[in-house]
């Protein structure tokens, strides 16, 4: 067993519809069902921004979510890489359009050729889920069915429209409905920074994508043990 979670890999099969070559896209996939302790291995390569993030967390379990993905994220580069893997830096670029989602980049002062995955990171309770794409940009997005309890309309209405928001009855769907379009947005790169009413997605499909970041997007539904839905996504490289 891996340090970080259990690895398998996913194939979406209908990649046309992100505008990808070929027959078939494979992504690996890393879910943890446990986190690592909110204390820092000392060997995972963390930037100053991971250890500002680290410290502004107040409750010890979303530290431990945290690290538990950086970890999963070292630990591939590491497997992928080998020796050249502490060359390479996990960050975050902010621009002024927002947050871009972090990506695999070379350390102050070198250089790197050799193409790198991309890198999708998700967390609900204790489960983190990581995605890496050699062959495209990837999104993928778990939730817990509980962590929509008590949810109203008009809580949906602020990330759903009204089409997608018709066909749901249970907080199952809802969570089906909300790892689909998270999925999407993270697979373009920014997640949420995008406004999700500018994205639709009905029965698995893209119906609309009308934001500035719009790309072509296909997607799965992951199937995922217990209380929790998952998607994936991928697109074109920019």
């Amino acid at each position: 067993m891996r340090r970080g979670g259990e690895a398998r890999w996913v194939t979406i099969a209908e990649p046309a519809a992100a505008g990808l070559d070929g027959g078939v896209v494979d992504v690996r996939l890393v879910v943890a069902r446990g986190l690592v302790p909110s204390e820092p291995p000392s060997w995972l390569p963390l930037v100053a921004d991971d250890w500002a993030r680290l410290r502004a967390f107040r409750r010890e379990a979303d530290a431990r979510r945290f690290l538990t993905g950086r970890v999963i994220v070292a630990e591939h580069a590491r497997e992928v890489l080998g020796d050249h893997a502490g060359r390479l830096r996990f960050v975050r670029r902010l621009v002024a359009a927002g947050e871009e989602k972090p990506r695999y980049a070379p350390a102050p002062g070198e250089r790197w050729a050799a193409p790198v995955p991309d890198v999708s990171i998700s967390h609900s309770g204790e489960v983190v889920v990581v995605a890496f794409c050699a062959d495209a940009d990837v999104g993928v997005d778990v939730e817990q069915h509980a962590a929509f309890a008590g949810l109203d309309d008009a809580a949906l209405r602020v990330v759903l429209s009204a089409a997608e928001r018709q066909p749901l009855r249970t907080r199952a769907d809802v969570a089906d409905a909300f790892t689909a379009k998270e999925a999407v947005l993270k697979a373009v790169g920014w997640g949420l920074a995008v406004d999700p009413l500018r994205l639709e997605v009905r029965d698995g499909r893209v119906t609309r994508f009308d934001a500035p970041q719009a790309r072509p997007v296909s997607l799965c539904r992951l199937e995922e043990p217990g209380e929790a839905s998952a998607s994936l996504a991928v697109a074109a490289r920019a």
